[in-house]
């Protein structure tokens, strides 16, 4: 069998022994198998094997054999031809047209697995392995990884699944064979990446103690404009192209307005208020002069070369628009308007990279621009570059960041991305001296492919929060693997290996951030946990397990640090629980802070999680009284020595509207100290794990 014995229409289903044979040839055990189109024929198949045979039914529009009544096992030679006899009456009587039968020996019996591959709309070329049989959709123990897959990334892909672990204790070298097999399949030089075809199931492979056999293949040939091959997004390359959109130096905003309420008018006011540092051009064919700035007619009369272009026209005029910039030097545009025709296109051959359409615009302090009001926008300069398909999002990023102490290289609300991709964006950051850690809020999987295989070489730490998870991947069910792609399973995968910490709320994404922003060298498992609430430790502990954290008791000399905060009540082992009465001492001062410099001392502890009750404080004292406390115990945790240990003060408020005043104003007290602020016990050690599995990037 050759690529040109292949058949050259595109989702067509190869017959089992032809795939079958392929495989072979890939140096894949598979059972030989041969095609009979008769009943005769397959009796004189079954005289020449002269064993135990498995006989399974080809026909059009039957994909899952066993369940159609298509599969018959341990058929002895001599009954071949009436048992295909049989199995052709019965198929034909539920109006199924049979082509054959592929007649094999039969394999002895072992666990299953299913070995698969297949080019997925999004994400590209992936390899999935996991329990196999009839049921495996049923079964869903399954894991996928982005191919060309290595041996080393084979074995890490097997080690995800359930049955991974069975054949790594029971059957090593079916587990080291099936490592193999899975290379020759999804392999630089693999099935997938050097043949015609889509998608291909092996299934069952069946797993003996020293060999593996797949004894059922299927695949479908791949349609033509799929790119195999393709270079990846370069870092630099990006950073030269995309610097002019992201930190401009010159503006001009085409659709410019004088009228307070039109889009046009918003993007130079919020330039304007902001201080934007370079030169503005507004264009307008209606206004001289917008805020104090001399309008232009038309983008003709503009200089040339300038950075940055924000586009506020109707849908209908941008691809002239962009047209005309492209001819006017413009090196980049961030195109509001929605509803346009495909922008790629209209800027194709040229020079200008596009950021939306359908989106709300770009903040950056180190050009002071921003896309929401000035009040809520910091012109503090930071690191953290967020990159949103939703406006919406993209405004919270910055409002929310603002009031949390977050600070921002820049923030981007992108839209539809129908020119500069997720993955470019990604490659940009990657090369931005001003940016140590990326976010992504996207919505669509169409740059998966590109997006997750960059991550995977980058030293830039990436969150993702991912929108519409339910419609991860969408390939046609013509196989298993092909049906379980549509799972998120394969977004979890590809994140996994490429590095990317997943946030599942806008929530998980701001803690995250926020932890990534204060703790950029936090690596270790250590937690100490001290506070008010023993419930509420006890969950946290259950929160540390999940999140891959440990609380580990604590040693002789951290105890022996402790003891002279011992009162009734009290539990001074990790985790710490201090009644609200016993957290000041004789003075009324808090030693708080004395804890937590007790705790961060402790070899074992990594990371510190101190949090108190505010209603209690407030029973206990009046309103004045109780504020005093509070803020004396979060400035003395502030101030603590805690050495690398990064420390997450956790106020749990009542949500009375003195509470949240009062943590509004603690919470940026804190945040010029370096810690973070957050409401939940929970949400503080979920982001710890989060920000622990980020920061092995950078190692």
């Amino acid at each position: 069998m050759t690529t040109t014995d292949l058949p050259q229409t595109a989702g067509r289903r190869l017959r089992e022994d032809v795939i079958r044979d392929l495989a072979i040839q890939y140096g894949i055990p598979a059972n030989p198998v041969v095609f009979a189109d008769t009943p005769a024929a397959a009796g004189e198949v079954a005289e020449r094997l002269n064993k135990p045979l498995a006989i399974k039914l080809v026909a059009d529009g039957v994909v899952h054999k066993s369940k159609a009544g298509g599969v018959l096992l341990d058929i002895a030679p001599a009954d071949a031809e009436a048992a295909v006899k049989q199995l052709f009456a019965e198929q034909r009587a539920r109006d199924v047209t049979p082509r054959g039968v592929t007649v094999e020996p039969m394999v002895e019996a072992g666990p299953e697995v299913v070995a698969g591959a297949l080019h997925d709309p999004g994400f590209g070329p992936i390899v999935m392995v996991g329990s196999g049989g009839v049921d495996v959709e049923a079964l869903g123990d399954v894991a996928f990884a982005q191919a060309p897959l290595d041996r080393d990334g084979a074995l890490r892909l097997i080690d995800r699944t359930r049955v991974g672990g069975v054949l790594r204790r029971r059957f090593p070298a079916g587990y080291a064979q099936l490592a193999d097999l899975l290379v020759r399949v999804g392999g630089a030089g693999g099935l997938l990446l050097s043949e015609p075809v889509d998608q291909i199931d092996l299934n069952p492979v069946v797993v003996g103690a020293e060999t593996l056999v797949a004894v059922d293949a299927r695949a479908v040939t791949r349609p033509d404009g799929i790119d195999v091959h393709r270079p990846l997004p370069d870092p630099k390359t990006l950073y030269r192209q995309l610097k002019p959109a992201i930190y401009p130096t010159s503006m001009a905003v085409i659709g410019a307005s004088a009228h307070p309420d039109k889009m046009g008018h918003r993007a130079v006011r919020t330039a304007v208020d902001q201080g934007f540092t370079g030169a503005l051009h507004p264009v307008s064919r209606s206004a001289g002069t917008i805020l104090g700035y001399a309008a232009v007619s038309s983008i003709a009369e503009l200089p040339e070369g300038i950075d940055r272009a924000v586009v506020a026209l109707p849908a209908a005029a941008v691809p002239q628009a962009l047209a005309d910039l492209a001819d006017r030097g413009v090196r980049t545009a961030h195109v509001l308007t929605a509803d346009t025709s495909d922008l790629a296109q209209a800027v194709a051959g040229t020079n200008l990279r596009v950021l939306g359409p359908n989106c709300i615009g770009h903040y950056t302090p180190y050009s002071r621009l921003t896309m929401i009001g000035q009040d809520a926008s910091s012109k503090e300069k930071g690191s953290v570059a967020v990159i949103s398909q939703s406006g919406t999002y993209a405004g919270d990023v910055v409002r929310r960041g603002n009031e949390l102490g977050l600070r921002f290289s820049f923030v981007s609300s992108v839209g539809n991305c129908h020119d500069v991709s997720p993955a470019e964006l990604l490659a940009f950051c990657e090369a931005d001296p001003d940016t140590t850690v990326a976010a992504f809020y996207l919505e669509d999987d169409s740059d998966a492919r590109d997006f997750f295989a960059l991550a995977a070489t980058m030293t830039t730490p990436v969150i993702l929060f991912k929108g519409g998870r339910s419609a991860v991947g969408g390939a046609a069910a013509a196989s298993h693997t092909g049906a379980l792609a549509s799972d998120p399973q394969l977004l979890r995968d590809a994140a996994a290996d490429a590095g990317v910490v997943l946030v599942d709320s806008f929530d998980e994404l701001m803690d995250t951030l926020l932890l990534a922003q204060f703790a950029p060298e936090f690596t270790g498992p250590g937690l100490g946990l001290l506070g008010t609430g023993g419930g509420v430790a006890v969950v946290g502990a259950d929160t540390a397990h999940e999140s891959g954290l440990v609380i580990p008791s604590f040693a002789e000399a951290t105890d022996q640090a402790l003891a002279p905060y011992d009162a009734p009540g009290s539990s001074l082992h990790n985790p710490i629980d201090i009644p609200t009465w016993s957290m000041v001492d004789d003075s009324g001062a808090s030693i708080m802070g004395r804890l937590v410099q007790a705790v961060a001392a402790d070899p074992a502890v990594d990371c510190i999680v101190a949090y108190t009750d505010m209603g209690t404080v407030y029973d206990m004292k009046h309103g004045s009284d109780a504020a005093a406390m509070l803020t004396d115990m979060a400035r003395d945790i502030s101030a603590a020595e805690r050495g690398p240990a990064p420390v997450v003060l956790v106020l749990r408020s009542s949500y009375s509207a003195e509470q949240d005043t009062l943590v509004r104003a603690l919470r940026a007290e804190a945040a010029s100290a370096g810690v973070a602020v957050i409401e939940s016990v929970d949400r503080a050690i979920a982001a710890l794990g989060r920000v622990r599995r980020l920061n092995a990037r950078r190692g």
